[in-house]
């Protein structure tokens, strides 16, 4: 059994992948932009949003970087809570973790309050021992650095946490931090793109995780 369960959280717990998708469509047409534009976008999602910026307007400058950052996060912003729904079977995997003792956390990309709003809208916060956020760490997924503050905030050894997520960022995060990881299909990505990233499991969703995160390295799901 792991002891410590690192969760990205967009795609990953809350089925944000369409709605955060569908903000990026409304600045591609708000700014009147390629179409093509979307498709490279998309695939971003779970990297901090400059980054993001850099990726898709490599030509642009940072004023204008920042303008459809802002411009992104003010209609994401508006309606956080409802391009975040739970996942099926979240709550029941969550409170089986905690019945077992395991120790649950979130790194992610996101900006933490916004996280936070959304665990106390749907009453989660409790089931969490911490949460990294984009401003918590100075270097982002694919870095390992979310996962060794987490690794020494929880004084858990890397051999006993797992890190699940549904984007290559975020297996490539566990694999630099030399962490086991769950590879879920229910985001962005692909289950090819994410077998790229070589993690130890890839499923479906939650209700697959969980028998993993209970049963250690002892079997697959």
């Amino acid at each position: 059994m792991y002891k410590l369960a690192i969760f990205d959280f967009d795609g990953t717990l809350v089925d944000s992948a369409p709605g955060i998708v569908d903000v990026m469509r409304d600045c591609v047409e708000e700014y009147k932009l390629a179409p093509t534009i979307l498709d490279e976008w998309k695939n971003l999602v779970g990297v901090p949003l400059m980054r993001q910026m850099e990726i898709i307007f490599p030509d642009k400058s940072e004023e204008y970087w920042l303008e459809v950052a802002t411009r992104y996060r003010a209609i994401y912003d508006s309606q956080a809570i409802e391009i975040c729904p739970l996942f099926p079977h979240l709550i029941s995997m969550l409170e089986r973790l905690k019945r077992e003792a395991i120790k649950i956390t979130i790194a992610s990309s996101k900006r933490r309050y916004l996280i936070q709003t959304v665990l106390d809208h749907h009453n989660l916060s409790h089931y969490f021992n911490l949460v990294v956020g984009a401003q918590d760490v100075a270097n982002h997924k694919p870095h390992p650095e979310s996962v060794f503050q987490t690794l020494e905030k929880m004084s858990v050894q890397a051999k006993d946490a797992v890190v699940i997520g549904d984007a290559s960022y975020d297996l490539d995060m566990a694999r630099n931090a030399g962490v086991d990881a769950i590879g879920v299909t229910t985001g962005i990505h692909t289950a090819e793109i994410l077998a790229r990233s070589e993690p130890k499991y890839i499923v479906r969703g939650l209700e697959e995780v969980l028998p993993i995160i209970l049963n250690g390295r002892l079997t697959a799901a």
